[in-house]
C-alpha cells in the first residue's frame, strides 16, 4: 500500500509539473513573457534542466533583462552541449552585452561550428574585435545622465515641445495601474518636463496629453510638427474583438495623429497603414512636414523590423517606401531621426556594434543616404542605445540608454554635448563612427511597398522572425529552423480553424527552372516536418516561387556576398482562417 501511495504521489507531482510547464509555454506563445518566466522559474527550482533554463532565458531575452538572461543561459551552458544551436548565438549576444567578451567569442565559435552556413556567428564574433579599440574615447564629447527626467523605471525617447521636453515612461501614474504582460512593468505613457536653466535641468514632470490622444495601454514614443500643432504617437489599443481577438491574440503597435485646436488636442485619428496584421510605430516627422519615417514588421522587409517612409502628397501620404539595405538589416531597425544636415539616424542590432541596440548614422550625400555605420562610445555602449534627437545647434541632444554606468534605473535619458574645441566637427566626422571606411554608396531604390489589403484579407502573420533558412543548393531542414517550426506546430494546435500556406524561395544563382524546383522542395520539406508533428495535410499547402521574390537587390548579375544571398533562401509562413480559404 505504501508503495502504491508513493507511486500515486509521484504521478501527481509529475503531472502537476507538466501542467505548469504547458501553461508557461502557452503564456510564452501569447507574448506574456513576465508570467511565463515566473512559472519557468518555479519549475526550474523544483526540477532544474537545461531545457527549462533555456525557456527561462528566452523570456528574459524578450524582456531585455540581460543579467537575468545570462544567469539562465549560464546554467544551460553548464549542463553540457545544448541540443539547439541557436542557444549559442543568443548566449554569445548576451555575454557580449554584459561585457564577457572572451566567453562571447567562445559561444559564437560554437554556433559557427554547429551552423557553418549561418553568417551570424562569425558576424557577431568579428564585431567584438571591431569595437575593441573604439571603447576608448579621447575626443571632446560629454554624455551625462539627465537626473531630473529619470526614475528607477524606464524613460525613453525625449522630443522638444515648446519650453520643455515630452518623453515616454512606464513610471507609476495615478489612474494607470495596468501591467504589461510582455515586461511585467506598467504601460508606457507620455510625460512633460519644463526646462530649467540648462539642458540638464528640468522641473514639474507631469503626465502629458489626455483622453483624446492616450489609451489605457502603451502610449509613445511621439513626435511633433515644427510648430507643435500636430502630434504623431505610437499606441497600443485593445482593438481586437470576438473571433479576431481569439485568433490574433497580440495587439499591434499603431500610429495616431492629433491636431491642437483652441488649446486642446483633437481626438486622435489612425494612420492609414494601421491594421491588426502588422505593426507601425516610432513615427518621425521631418522639419518641413513633407515626410514621415516609421518602423514596421510588414511583409516584404529585410529583417524583423524595417524603417520605411511615406511622402506627403496632395491627398495624403504616399505608399510606404523601404529605406533599403543601406539602413535595414536581417535584424531590427528602430527609432528613426534626422539632424539639421539631413543625416539619418536610427538604432539597430544588425550592425557590428557594441551590443544590444546601437545608434547608427546614414550620411546624407547629396540627397542619397550612404551605408549606415554605428556611432562610437560614448554614444553607444554594450547595452541598448537608441532614440537620438538633436537640439537646434546640431552639436547637442539626447539619447536613451540602459547602460550600467551612470544610470538611475531601467532606460534613462542622457544629454550629449560636443564640447568646446570641437565646434567645427559633427557626427558625420569619421572619428565618431566604428570602423568607418569612406566609400561611394549606391542610391537607395525608392521601390513602393505592396501593402496587404488589410480591410479584406483575413491573414495572420507570426512575428517576422518566423522564417526558416536553407543552405546553398539544399532543401534539408537546418537545426536552427527547428525552434521556429515547432512554434508553428504549437500555433496550429492551438488554433484549429487555421490553415498554413508555405512559400519556398531561392537566391538568384541557378536557372529559373532549377530554382523553381528547389524552392518547391524547400517548402515541401517544411510541410512534411509539420505533418510528421501531427498537423493534418488538409490544413497545409505549399508553393515554390523560385527566385522571383528576392528580399534584396541580389538578382542575377549583381555582386553580392553569400550573407546577402542567404536572406533569399527561405520558407515563409502565412496563416489564414479556414473558412476564408474554403470560401475561395
Amino acid at each position: 500500500m505504501k508503495a502504491i501511495c508513493i507511486t500515486i504521489l509521484a504521478a501527481f507531482f509529475c503531472s502537476t509539473a507538466i501542467a505548469q510547464t504547458r501553461k508557461a509555454d502557452s503564456l510564452f506563445a501569447r507574448w506574456d513573457y513576465f508570467r511565463a518566466a515566473e512559472l519557468y522559474k518555479k519549475e526550474a527550482a523544483k526540477h532544474p534542466s537545461a531545457a527549462i533554463y533555456f525557456k527561462l532565458g528566452e523570456c528574459y531575452r524578450k524582456m531585455n533583462l540581460y543579467r537575468e538572461e545570462q544567469e539562465a543561459y549560464d546554467k544551460v551552458n553548464a549542463a553540457g552541449i545544448y541540443s539547439d544551436p541557436v542557444f549559442y548565438l543568443y548566449y554569445g549576444q548576451v555575454l557580449k552585452t554584459n561585457g564577457r567578451n572572451d566567453e562571447a567569442k567562445i559561444a559564437f565559435n560554437k554556433y559557427t561550428a554547429l551552423m557553418p552556413s549561418d553568417f551570424r556567428g562569425k558576424f557577431f564574433r568579428e564585431s567584438i574585435e571591431l569595437v575593441a579599440d573604439d571603447h576608448k574615447w579621447d575626443e571632446p564629447v560629454s554624455v551625462r545622465n539627465v537626473g531630473p527626467l529619470n526614475s528607477p523605471n524606464a524613460e525613453i525617447c525625449p522630443v522638444v515641445y515648446k519650453d520643455g521636453i515630452v518623453f515616454t515612461s512606464n513610471r507609476k501614474t495615478p489612474g494607470r495601474n495596468k501591467v504589461y504582460g510582455w515586461t511585467g512593468a506598467n504601460y508606457l505613457t507620455l510625460y512633460f518636463a519644463k526646462k530649467g536653466s540648462d539642458e540638464l535641468s528640468y522641473t514639474d514632470v507631469v503626465p502629458f496629453g489626455g483622453n483624446t490622444i492616450l489609451e489605457q495601454f502603451n502610449n509613445g514614443p511621439a513626435c511633433f510638427s515644427k510648430n507643435f500643432d500636430t502630434l504623431y504617437i505610437t499606441r497600443v489599443a485593445k482593438d481586437l474583438k470576438g473571433k479576431e481577438k481569439k485568433t490574433l491574440k497580440i495587439e499591434r503597435n499603431k500610429i495616431f495623429m492629433s491636431v491642437m485646436k483652441e488649446g486642446t488636442w483633437t481626438e486622435a485619428v489612425p494612420f492609414f497603414l494601421n491594421n491588426n496584421l502588422f505593426s507601425v510605430a516610432n513615427p518621425y516627422l521631418t522639419a518641413d512636414g513633407t515626410r514621415i519615417y516609421f518602423v514596421s514588421d510588414m511583409p516584404g522587409g529585410y529583417g524583423e523590423t524595417d524603417i520605411y517612409y511615406c511622402n506627403r502628397e496632395a491627398n495624403g501620404w504616399s505608399t510606404p517606401i523601404n529605406m533599403g539595405p543601406n539602413v535595414n538589416t536581417f535584424n531590427r531597425e528602430k527609432y528613426p531621426a534626422m539632424d539639421a544636415a539631413g543625416n539619418f539616424y536610427f538604432s539597430s542590432d544588425g550592425y557590428q556594434g557594441f551590443g544590444g541596440l546601437d545608434i547608427c548614422i546614414a550620411r546624407n550625400n547629396k540627397g542619397t543616404f550612404e551605408k549606415a555605420v554605428p556611432l562610437k562610445y560614448p554614444f553607444n555602449s554594450p547595452a541598448d542605445d537608441f532614440g537620438i534627437m538633436f537640439l537646434d545647434d546640431a552639436k547637442t541632444g539626447y539619447i536613451t540608454s540602459n547602460r550600467s554606468e551612470g544610470g538611475k534605473g531601467d532606460d534613462d535619458i542622457y544629454y550629449f554635448d560636443l564640447l568646446k574645441g570641437n565646434e567645427s566637427k559633427d557626427l558625420t566626422t569619421s572619428m565618431y563612427v566604428i570602423g568607418y571606411r569612406p566609400k561611394t554608396p549606391p542610391v537607395i531604390a525608392e521601390a513602393p511597398v505592396i501593402v496587404p489589403e488589410v480591410q479584406r484579407v483575413e491573414e495572420i502573420l507570426l512575428p517576422a522572425d518566423i522564417r526558416i533558412y536553407f543552405d546553398f543548393d539544399e532543401a534539408g531542414i537546418r537545426s536552427d529552423a527547428i525552434i521556429h517550426l515547432d512554434s508553428v506546430v504549437s500555433y496550429m494546435n492551438e488554433f484549429k480553424d487555421m490553415v498554413v500556406i508555405l512559400g519556398g524561395h531561392c537566391d538568384s544563382r541557378g536557372t529559373s527552372d532549377y530554382n523553381m524546383n528547389l524552392s518547391i522542395q524547400r517548402s515541401n520539406s517544411a510541410l512534411h516536418y509539420l505533418n510528421d508533428k501531427g498537423i493534418d495535410m488538409k490544413r497545409m499547402s505549399s508553393a515554390g516561387y523560385g527566385s522571383s521574390q528576392l528580399v534584396n537587390a541580389c538578382d542575377q548579375g549583381s555582386v553580392c556576398s553569400d550573407d546577402q544571398h542567404q536572406l533569399n533562401r527561405s520558407v515563409y509562413f502565412h496563416f489564414v482562417r479556414k473558412k476564408t480559404v474554403d470560401a475561395n
